[in-house]
């Protein structure tokens, strides 16, 4: 009896241990499958693309002028294009309405594509069958991190320009220290990623250690504030000596405000 009660909690613990090796990898598991499944309906969804509509909306899906408008656009998986003629649902909802039930008219939103789109799925009397329609969905869908990642960035408020004599207000040194090194929101001014602070160290341009002494001289009646202003938003306006044009992003003017310049300068003011 006491062998049959060990053997039988033996047997118990190692059902137990199975069942939760098989749980904790269960997600993981479902996660490789449902990718993969994805994976083979894009890849179906791409030929039935080349098929049927690459005719029309490019073999890229970049539209093709006075045909049919992109899919392969920031501005229809950001909501804009969805907005623009009263959309409230998802784009992917959205993407599945037009290829099954199609465009039977001219829509005032499409002016400049005056065709009608043909209704695809065999519901509506197309020719494809409703899990072809996933495919193509799929498919259309698969472009949505890639074109999202070319949108421009959204329009800077109060940006600084290009134009010297735009009054900025009063800088922020702590607040510029952490634009100058990324941390500021978005990080998109990594400053530190290019010009080190310590003497002589050269990363991609030079070296800003002792910037606020050297500044005020390095152009003629220029003050340090007015050369620094202007070494961002028209870096090639003066060039160090033995480094290239070029290096220094053009954009700045546009992606920064009055304020992040301020405070930049200010920030570039304390290294002396």
């Amino acid at each position: 009896m006491t062998v049959r009660v060990v053997i039988g909690t033996i047997l118990i613990a190692a059902t137990m241990a199975i069942v939760a090796f098989v749980m904790v990898n269960e997600p993981a598991r479902m996660s490789s499958f449902e990718s993969g499944f994805t994976g083979r309906s894009v890849e179906a969804g791409a030929a039935l693309f080349d098929t049927n509509c690459a005719i029309c909306h490019g073999v890229a899906g970049q539209g093709i002028e006075n045909v049919a408008p992109a899919l392969n656009a920031a501005d229809l998986f950001d909501g804009s294009r969805l907005k623009s003629f009263g959309w409230s649902g998802t784009v992917k909802d959205y993407v599945r309405a037009a290829i099954a039930g199609g465009r039977p008219r001219a829509s005032a939103a499409f002016a400049g594509y005056p065709n009608r789109m043909p209704t695809w799925s065999q519901q509506y009397g197309g020719p494809l069958r409703p899990d072809q329609i996933e495919y193509l969905v799929d498919f259309v869908m698969n472009w949505q991190t890639a074109a999202l990642a070319q949108a421009p960035p959204p329009p800077v408020v109060d940006a600084v320009g290009t134009d010297l004599n735009t009054a900025l207000p009063a800088g922020d040194a702590a607040r510029g220290d952490l634009l100058f090194h990324g941390k500021g929101p978005g990080g998109q001014f990594p400053c530190s990623a290019c010009h080190s602070l310590q003497a002589g160290q050269t990363l991609v341009g030079p070296s800003l250690a002792g910037i606020a002494t050297s500044a005020a001289a390095r152009k003629p009646d220029y003050p340090a504030e007015k050369y620094l202003h202007e070494s961002v938003v028209l870096p090639n306006a003066y060039v160090v000596e033995t480094f290239n044009p070029g290096l220094m992003p053009q954009t700045f003017g546009a992606q920064m405000t009055r304020q992040d310049m301020a405070d930049i300068i200010a920030f570039l003011l304390t290294q002396k």
